[in-house]
């Protein structure tokens, strides 16, 4: 016996089991349906080739499976729910489709189709100005370029002589059909992905196709929903660009990190241990580390020790002598030795010195050098409290402002680089200092002596001068003798 005719006993068997039971039970037979109707059923059995659909009626109806598949794969299961259109409806068989072909009936089925909602099939027969011309059950519809796909294309070949479905979006008096292909992939898209964000949880595996790729990271296709991978999360690593990474087409494996909405974060790194927590447990402090230079800060240099395990090397640690900014000494991509001189096991951090690695000067310092030396350095900075010399290896000594103003001395930041020779004044092995002075610096001009201070006169004590004045003029009034007979005025 054939695997048809097999294939057509089970439907036949299945479809009498349902009839009995509607028999039986008359309350579950919903009302009457004809040709042309809208149904809603669930699925109750899938073969190779069809789809057995319980409608609520005294026989199941079937549907080719051909007709619900989804990008050539059938995303259905027993139990799931469908819509159909019934195209064909007898005491034997009642058969639904996802959309109308030509088999199935002619205008008026496309208009029926047009007020239910319910897709067609169609054939792209030429491209026209604006669109496409498409037969429909070999009627004449346009479908507009735009309502041609998701995104505009404008190739033509790649639609010309093929077979789609499409949605009646326009049913005119004049019989002019317009169709749109986009609003039905964006429905098919659309219950997929409500579909698919019922079954997915926070914290699932799953398997994804890479749709594209941006400078923040990569959009990921997880089965009808779309997912953003941050480029922090590609790896515990650190990745430049995704394209170094990942291209598009790629299959990969995320773990949904987040769910918000319709919005998923993926995440690949949080597939894997963290690095950092082996290697916090495995480094030690005094252990001596190869590393390379990830990229310099104006506190340190971050510096990789094996993938996904960094780790800082302070400023302050990259030298002995005195530097500006990391980039004085360490370029990126840089390979350098350095020890370990702390390990955070709470933070997962890391903290290196290049610095304990090169030799002290200060250990010898008394071997090397004495107060009243002329020693040669080069001038590696000038700011406001001097000019900063390198006299040997890892050790620098400081020439004051106040003695540079002394001695004349132009010295600016456009000196930095260049040779001077001067004398050490002083050496502090405890603060770890050496003092710098000029050549000619002058001898201490000593400042001349205060003048004495003259003594002021003491004044005398001002008189009273209105007692004065009393005296006077009661002295002037004894004294007065009148005028004398022989003058003129006495008669006065």
């Amino acid at each position: 016996m054939s695997d048809s005719t097999n294939e057509k006993n089970n439907i036949d068997q299945e479809t009498e089991d349902f009839g009995k039971m509607l028999d039986q039970n008359p309350n579950l037979i919903r009302a009457k349906i004809k040709k042309g109707d809208v149904v809603e059923g669930q699925i109750v059995s899938i073969t190779d080739s069809h789809i057995i659909v319980s409608i609520g009626q005294k026989q199941d109806a079937n549907a080719e499976i051909g007709d619900y598949m989804y990008d050539g794969k059938p995303e259905l299961k027993v139990g799931d729910t469908i819509k159909g259109f019934v195209v064909k409806m007898n005491d034997d068989e009642i058969k639904i489709a996802k959309s109308l072909n030509q088999s199935h009936g002619n205008k008026n089925l496309v208009r029926d189709a047009f007020n239910n909602n319910v897709p067609v099939k169609g054939k792209v027969t030429q491209a026209v100005k604006g669109g496409f011309s498409v037969d429909v059950l070999g009627i004449r519809a346009f479908c507009p370029i735009s309502q041609m796909d998701l995104t505009i294309n404008l190739n033509p070949e790649d639609f010309v002589g093929k077979e789609f479905d499409f949605e009646i979006i326009e049913f005119e008096k004049n019989n002019n059909i317009i169709l749109s292909r986009k609003n039905f992939i964006q429905k098919e898209v659309n219950e997929l992905k409500e579909k698919r964000l019922d079954e997915i949880n926070v914290g699932d595996l799953v398997t994804g196709k890479v749709l594209r790729l941006a400078n923040f990271g990569a959009f990921i296709d997880i089965g009808g929903v779309e997912g953003l991978m941050h480029i922090s999360e590609f790896a515990w690593e650190r990745i430049e660009r995704p394209e170094d990474v990942l291209k598009t087409g790629d299959d990969i494996t995320v773990k949904i990190i987040r769910i918000e909405g319709d919005r998923i974060s993926l995440s690949v790194k949080a597939t894997v241990e963290n690095p950092m927590v082996a290697a916090v447990n495995e480094l030690a402090e005094g252990m001596i580390v190869t590393c390379k230079v990830l990229r310099n800060e104006k506190f340190g240099s971050f510096v990789e020790i094996k993938p996904g395990v960094e780790a800082l090397i302070p400023l302050s640690f990259i030298s002995r002598r005195r530097i500006n900014h990391p980039s004085d000494v360490l370029n990126i991509g840089d390979v350098v030795e350095a020890k370990v001189i702390r390990v955070n096991v709470e933070e997962n951090k890391i903290s290196l010195s290049i610095r304990d690695l090169e030799n002290n000067p200060w250990d010898t310092i008394s071997e090397l050098f004495n107060v009243g030396q002329e020693v040669e350095g080069i001038i590696e900075s000038v700011n406001e409290f001097g000019a900063y010399v390198k006299i040997a290896e890892g050790l620098v000594g400081l020439l004051p402002k106040s003695k540079i103003a002394r001695a004349r001395m132009a010295l600016d930041e456009n000196n930095a680089g260049e040779t001077i020779t001067l004398i050490i004044s002083n050496i502090d092995e405890v603060k770890r200092r050496v003092s710098l002075d000029p050549l000619n610096m002058p001898e201490q001009e000593e400042r001349p002596a205060k003048r004495e201070v003259k003594q002021r006169r003491e004044r005398k004590p001002i008189e009273d001068r209105s007692n004065t004045q009393t005296q006077n003029y009661t002295k002037s009034s004894e004294e007065y003798q009148g005028v004398p007979e022989d003058n003129p005025f006495n008669i006065l």
